[in-house]
């Protein structure tokens, strides 16, 4: 049992040690020593099977500082890949990610929801194709880790069921549905909830992500992990009452923020790019500007019932948090009059990955579930490829 104990300890430390350099692209044994709290004689250890699984290589040198000079030390490029898979209404966003975190490639493809099966063909045709045209085809396939899908609606891991979806239409429908056709490892997790986790990556700050697309919705990310609620349905935003009696929601209530916070706010009868919007906004369009200043009033009451409620970093992410940057200052305003009592708003943040945030989430959470099960002491690896022993196929809910 002892030595069952110290195998797995020694276990969560590789991984401890894989992560630190995961999060950080570069580090030294003595940065990882130091931050870990681990001898060198056990980093070197550590660092040595990494480097012989492959996972981690030496990349030079770091300047002297009057002994020896310390290696640098990061993920192997080329070594693995995750793919994400945002699914819309309208849509499919793809990113393919190195196994370092760094975008190799992105794709989006035009294919509208239904629940019938052309559709999900469809759908695993599209992901192998890009998956395929990025390489990653025969003995080079094996290096793809897996697909991570981001759904709209409440996921129930336990069943694995999209158990609602409003914008997709559907409920109580079995997630083996949207990986059918996948011939690769397949995992699944909400699309806010992945958004945040992109968006989250490398911070350790209580936060609230406000995902801003055609539907308001978001997640809490409180002390590193995401606050799923004992129902999963945490973060609703979208449905947070901001107007008593106001516009009818989608939900089927009144006055909530999705009707007034929505991109669809933003598009000529729904039509219109926000491209396109924001260049007329830019260009002093005045109808645009009239839509612009009521859209950010009405944003403002969110951000302050939310800052109210978690007081925490806020981040505004989605489709409009893209276009947020260098446009804070009427926001900034407004949340002013509401709240003379603390002025700073530092708090605010725009999101850095625009309309790929939930797809790059979810290839990141791939990405944590290989790391994670990293093992070299007990042969769970080939030695020549360092591919982890699986099933040709498994499905997860994250």
């Amino acid at each position: 049992m002892k030595t069952a104990a110290n195998g797995d300890i020694r276990r969560q430390n590789r991984i401890k040690t894989a992560r630190y350099i995961l999060e950080h692209k570069t580090a030294s044994r003595q940065e990882i020593a130091a931050a870990l709290e681990f001898s060198m004689p056990t980093v070197f250890q550590y660092v040595n099977d990494l480097i012989d699984k492959g996972l981690i290589v030496e990349a030079g040198e770091y300047g002297s500082t009057g002994g020896r000079k310390a290696k640098i030390l990061k993920i192997c490029e080329g070594f693995r890949y995750a793919a994400g898979v945002e699914i819309t209404r309208s849509r499919l966003r793809m990113v393919l990610l190195d196994l370092s975190g760094a975008l190799m490639d992105s794709e989006v493809y035009p294919l509208r929801y239904a629940d019938t099966p052309e559709y999900y063909t469809e759908l695993g045709q599209a992901v192998q194709s890009f998956v395929r045209a990025r390489g990653l085809t025969g003995a080079e396939e094996a290096k793809l880790l897996g697909v991570g899908l981001s759904i709209p609606g409440i996921i129930d891991p336990g069943f694995g069921i999209l158990r609602q979806s409003q914008t997709l239409g559907v409920s109580n429908l079995g997630l083996k549905k949207f990986s059918r056709n996948i011939p690769y490892a397949v995992g699944f997790e909400n699309d806010a909830n992945n958004a945040a986790y992109a968006e989250m990556e490398g911070r350790e700050k209580n936060t609230v992500y406000l995902s801003l697309n055609d539907t308001v919705g978001g997640a809490i990310f409180l002390r590193s992990t995401i606050y799923k609620g004992d129902n999963f349905k945490s973060a609703e935003f979208g449905h947070m009452i901001i107007v008593p009696n106001g516009r009818e929601c989608y939900c089927g209530k009144r006055g909530c923020a999705d009707p007034y916070c929505s991109a669809l706010n933003l598009r000529e009868h729904g039509e219109q790019s926000l491209e396109r919007f924001f260049y007329k906004l830019d260009q002093g369009d005045r109808a645009c500007t009239q839509v612009w200043e009521e859209y950010i009033e009405y944003l403002t009451l969110t951000i302050e019932n939310l800052r109210v409620i978690f007081d925490c970093d806020i981040i505004l992410g989605g489709d409009v948090g893209g276009y947020m940057q260098g446009r804070l200052p009427l926001l900034e305003d407004r949340l002013r009059q509401y709240n003379n009592v603390d002025p700073d708003l530092s708090f605010i943040h725009v999101g850095k990955f625009r309309r790929k945030s939930s797809a790059i989430g979810a290839a990141h959470q791939v990405i944590n579930r290989y790391i994670d099960n990293i093992d070299v002491d007990t042969g769970a690896a080939d030695p020549a490829s360092g591919i982890p022993a699986k099933p040709a196929r498994f499905i997860e809910s994250y």
